[in-house]
């Protein structure tokens, strides 16, 4: 069996259609974000006083905080979906492995800046260039660090999933 030439234009349209998916989902957590943020803001409680009801700021806060998952996991979603929509083959272990390969990834760069004394302090986090991430201190990549993972991962996959 002839293995297909690899192809940039086929690979770059692929990706940008793994794209989708969670862009796709940041709309609709977008509207649970907003809804929620502004219904509970305490300037509209002040127009709107029928509106600070403890059970519809339950509602509220709830929507605001669901809306914000994606949001504050964006990266991990592009690390999973790249991989899963790239994949031909055992999609659900690509997706799979693009979570192992993020948390692997900040895993990583925790240790590096363990071992070379430069984890910053909690207070001065965003002047180093450092976050949380799933509870794990590491430099901040943002987007970008989900991307580099899912590329990767997927390329991984399409080369090894077949061994046995």
């Amino acid at each position: 069996m002839e293995k297909k030439k690899f192809n940039f234009w086929e690979f770059f349209q692929g990706l940008g259609k793994t794209f989708m998916l969670p862009v796709a989902l940041l709309a609709f957590m977008g509207l649970l974000l907003g809804i929620g943020s502004s219904f509970s803001s305490p300037s509209t409680l002040e127009t709107l006083p029928f509106l600070n009801q403890p059970w519809l700021q339950i509602i509220f806060k709830f929507m605001s905080t669901i809306g914000g998952f994606a949001f504050t996991y964006l990266p991990l979603l592009f690390a999973m979906a790249i991989p899963l929509g790239l994949a031909r083959y055992e999609k659900g272990v690509a997706a799979l492995s693009g979570f192992v390969g993020y948390v692997t990834m900040n895993l990583s760069i925790n240790f590096y800046l363990t071992e070379t004394g430069r984890l910053a302090d909690l207070d001065n986090l965003r002047e180093a260039g450092q976050g949380m991430v799933m509870g794990i201190q590491t430099v901040e990549m943002g987007v970008l660090g989900g991307i580099i993972v899912g590329i990767i991962v997927y390329l991984l996959h399409s080369n090894f999933y077949d061994i046995q």
